[in-house]
């Protein structure tokens, strides 16, 4: 899991190649982890609206809490199209979350898909290249 998230942080801005499954989710477990601390803090909070320190902590976990997204928000943008790519599909595919209601699940299903195998045509056949001088008289007269 450590790994993966070295990897996530190299390539924050690479949005060519691809990312395998498990590089996705376990970026995405981690980040979930991370956020807990922040959730129960915000619920917390909320749940006392008339005490000052507690919409004073509110306000600063706030601040933290959008430090982070803005900090995870483009090499997560980044793995999701490396991830759609792998998946075998267009990262324009990224924009689905946008539709009402089922977007975030179709972009759910569609992160969850399989790698597609990629067919590398190889050729080992090489070709005689003759150089024609444009000075020499051709026979085509």
């Amino acid at each position: 899991m450590i790994n993966a998230y070295k990897n996530f942080f190299k390539g924050y801005v690479d949005f060519t190649g691809r990312s395998k499954r498990s590089e996705y989710w376990w970026i995405w477990l981690t980040n979930m982890i991370l956020l807990v601390p922040f959730y129960s803090a915000y619920f917390k909070a909320l749940a006392n609206p008339r005490n000052e320190t507690a919409l004073m902590a509110l306000g600063g976990i706030a601040i933290i809490y959008m430090i982070f997204g803005l900090a995870l928000m483009l090499p997560m943008l980044a793995l999701t199209v490396r991830r759609l790519r792998d998946a075998g599909f267009h990262w324009a595919l990224i924009f689905v979350i946008f539709i009402p209601m089922v977007g975030p699940l179709a972009l759910l299903a569609l992160l969850a898909m399989p790698t597609k195998q990629v067919e590398v045509v190889t050729i080992n056949e090489t070709e005689e290249i003759v150089e024609v001088s444009p000075f020499e008289e051709s026979d085509k007269n």
